[in-house]
């Protein structure tokens, strides 16, 4: 048999990846029934795919509750390198990333700090609670493709409002100190091994059954494709108001990687991975045509540069 195309096994890495998105902790076997690949080959696909930084995840990332928030901050300081260095360990800090553009740092807390007397400190750009986080789902198509469909119904669509503005709060977060450990455990892969993290946390498999069975009450799951390897797109952030966000979360999914989707009170953040290409002349333009058809009503934007995942 001659050697697989690289297309073919994008194509192929894809119908894995559509098995993760919809069940993140379905098992080779019943991925390799589904897609008609066979075990060996879903096995060495999976592995590649995470080597590659081909698909990230599945991540979770915590559901707003009446006892427990998460915040975000986009802020501009004197010097970001200084910044960025000092937050890692930083208490509280969940997640944090120097950009550039209207804001060079990006913070996520789990508590309200307040970050205006850290040395340099400039601006405040947004500050506010994070609401409920989506991954869009992707389609495998082209660049060009996807903007010609996107600018299509950009054209085509009216900018129904929606509720995302009130943001859905989680039930009462009654986690306990077992439930916390399997939280930073499995944050950022949800398909790793079980039973050794489990005895390396010394937390009971019949507690990790437990918090799984309740997991989407409290979290969002979250799995990324990157056909061209994550380390290879730039990461554009944007800030976006809108009164339909649904619409909004529905135009980002057309693209062949996966958009973040961030709620906030009046507001999206909007996190979009583009090739190093016209793709980025291609974005805007779909922005201003956004804006121009009143599905936005504007934008502030950064790049990501390097990021801390705590």
């Amino acid at each position: 048999m001659g050697k697989i195309s690289q297309e073919t096994k994008i194509k192929n890495y894809f119908k894995i990846f559509e098995q993760i998105y919809e069940n993140p902790t379905m098992s080779l076997y019943s991925i390799s029934l589904d897609t008609g690949l066979c075990r060996n080959t879903v096995s060495k696909y999976v592995k590649e795919m995470y080597e590659k930084d081909i698909v990230l995840g599945p991540h979770i990332r915590m559901r707003p509750a009446a006892n427990y928030k998460e915040y975000l901050y986009l802020m501009n300081f004197s010097d970001p390198f200084k910044v960025f260095n000092g937050l890692k360990g930083f208490p509280h800090v969940v997640y944090h990333a120097m950009t550039f553009g209207d804001w060079n740092t990006m913070v996520v807390t789990d508590r309200l700090l307040d970050f205006s007397t850290l040395v340099g400190f400039e601006t405040v750009v947004y500050q506010g609670v994070r609401g409920c986080s989506y991954t869009c789902k992707v389609e495998y198509t082209l660049w060009d493709e996807s903007f010609r469909k996107v600018n299509e119904q950009v054209a085509q669509s009216t900018c129904i409002e929606d509720e995302y503005k009130n943001q859905r709060l989680a039930p009462f977060l009654d986690w306990g100190e077992d439930e916390w450990k399997l939280f930073h455990t499995f944050k950022y892969n949800m398909r790793q091994k079980v039973t050794p993290n489990l005895q390396k946390i010394n937390v009971r498999y019949e507690t990790y059954t437990k918090w799984m069975d309740t997991l989407e009450d409290h979290c969002t799951i979250h799995v990324g494709f990157y056909p061209g390897g994550y380390q290879n797109y730039l990461s554009y952030c944007f800030l976006v108001s809108s009164d339909c966000g649904s619409l909004v979360k529905s135009l980002f999914s057309y693209f062949p990687t996966t958009t973040f989707v961030m709620e906030l009170k009046s507001q999206l953040l909007v996190i979009v991975s583009i090739p190093f290409s016209d793709a980025t002349t291609d974005l805007f333009c779909m922005l201003y045509r956004m804006k121009v058809n009143q599905i936005i009503k504007g934008f502030n934007k950064a790049v990501a540069l390097f990021y801390y995942q705590h």
